[in-house]
């Protein structure tokens, strides 16, 4: 996987993010769309970097990206499981900043 591979991941996990947060209602919805900005904000700053994909920081922002991503996905068909997925899209935040540093 390329750095191309990783700014794909965060701008799909985004936007599904993003439908979430319409979804839901009250604190849910608000930390969705927080959540939204913060990966629209590390989509634009990924587009202008070339990172180097054999370094662990880079497979650990890919695999919590794929875990939030079917996270969003699953809870998009069960809005309950809405909060595990704030808890996995924080922690794909979390990944993709360590990896911009």
């Amino acid at each position: 996987m390329d750095s191309h591979r990783v700014t794909e991941l965060v701008s799909g996990l985004a936007s599904r993010i993003n439908n979430l947060a319409v979804a839901s209602l009250g604190a849910d919805s608000r930390a969705l769309l927080a959540q939204q900005d913060e990966l629209a904000n590390q989509t634009l700053a990924l587009i202008a970097r070339d990172l180097n994909a054999d370094t662990d920081d880079f497979r650990n922002a890919i695999a919590a990206l794929q875990a939030a991503t079917e996270a969003a996905d699953h809870a998009g068909r069960q809005l309950q499981r809405v909060g595990d997925t704030i808890k996995l899209t924080a922690k794909a935040i979390g990944a993709v900043a360590k990896l911009l540093a």
